[in-house]
């Protein structure tokens, strides 16, 4: 007698209505060729979260437990990360929010030097934890300022640094005719003020207009 072959059990299709972690089938889209020549189904999903975004992925990673939510399950990992262990009160938790809030808000007013000219931060860096590892390998300490290397990159580790505010005015302050740094630092003795918040206001204001066009 001819043996059985023994398998595990056809996993049934995919159906509208499945749920997948937080994630619920609403429709199915067509197929898209992978950059393999695959074609892959693709569905529309909606999650469970109080936004209920929705959003458009392949079946294969819905099915597979690759994604499992709209991102917030992420995000409330990383908030549930650092309030365990107290970072969200700390001065490196803010430099970090300020970052992503910097390169995410289009009516920030520095927009047209962040998220208008396109500056994003790195993946990794979207979780803090890895971006504190990060910062304190990297001689972080308190008072110290995160400085893009090229100001025409994003935020990730290949392109940052920490320095003191004086030496991250002197980065910037290469974009201010010689002439004019020269007559702000006179400014600052003539009037008793610090010749920091001098440059810095004046700064600000330069690339304001320079950037802007206006």
């Amino acid at each position: 007698m001819a043996s059985e072959r023994k398998g595990a059990a056809k996993r049934p299709p995919a159906a509208v209505g499945d749920v997948y972690e937080r994630l619920t089938i609403i429709e199915f889209l067509d197929r898209r060729q992978s950059r393999r020549g695959e074609w892959i189904p693709w569905v529309l999903v909606e999650c469970s979260c109080e936004k209920r975004t929705r959003k458009e992925i392949r079946l294969s990673s819905l099915r597979s437990g690759n994604t499992r939510s709209c991102g917030c399950l992420a995000s409330e990992t990383t908030r549930a990360r650092t309030t365990t262990h107290g970072d969200h009160k700390t001065r490196l938790y803010g430099v970090w929010a300020s970052m992503k809030y910097r390169c995410k808000n289009t009516t920030h007013r520095h927009a047209h030097r962040y998220s208008l000219k396109g500056v994003t931060v790195c993946d990794e860096w979207q979780d803090f934890v890895t971006f504190r590892d990060w910062a304190l390998a990297s001689d972080y300490m308190d008072g110290k300022e995160i400085d893009r290397i090229d100001n025409n990159l994003g935020y990730s580790p290949d392109n940052c640094r920490w320095v003191t505010k004086l030496e991250n005015l002197d980065n910037r302050a290469k974009y201010l005719p010689a002439d004019l740094e020269e007559w702000l630092h006179d400014h600052a003795r003539r009037t008793d003020s610090s010749p920091y918040e001098v440059i810095k206001e004046a700064l600000e204001a330069y690339l304001g207009v320079s950037r802007t066009g206006t």
